[in-house]
């Protein structure tokens, strides 16, 4: 599927960015994956379909593209880390999410 040019550090963003996915997939997160080999994945807004976050598998950092409403502490929640706090915190924004 890959050769085996690639880095370490993109053979970890892979395997990352595969399990990232699937644990978005179960929870039932709208996302689209936008390249493997950084383990870049885009979270969607689950009525419109725009990116409203945007995580990096690799490195667990995630950022909202959309500011989320002004009482949501969103400086705070971007520096946390890790795919289970970028699903929390997106639970908290999209409450609509099954």
């Amino acid at each position: 599927m890959y050769s085996d040019e690639l880095t370490e550090n993109e053979k970890e963003a892979i395997r990352r960015c595969d399990y990232a996915s699937q644990l978005l997939t179960n929870e039932k997160i709208p996302h689209v994956i936008k390249k493997k080999e950084i383990g870049h994945i885009n979270l969607l807004d689950p009525i419109s379909g725009k990116v409203v976050m945007s995580f990096w598998a690799r490195t667990g950092k995630f950022i909202f593209t959309k500011i989320p409403t002004e009482n949501f502490k969103w400086k705070e929640a971007q520096e946390e880390r890790g795919i289970k706090n970028c699903i929390k915190y997106y639970k908290k924004v999209f409450k609509n999410v099954n």
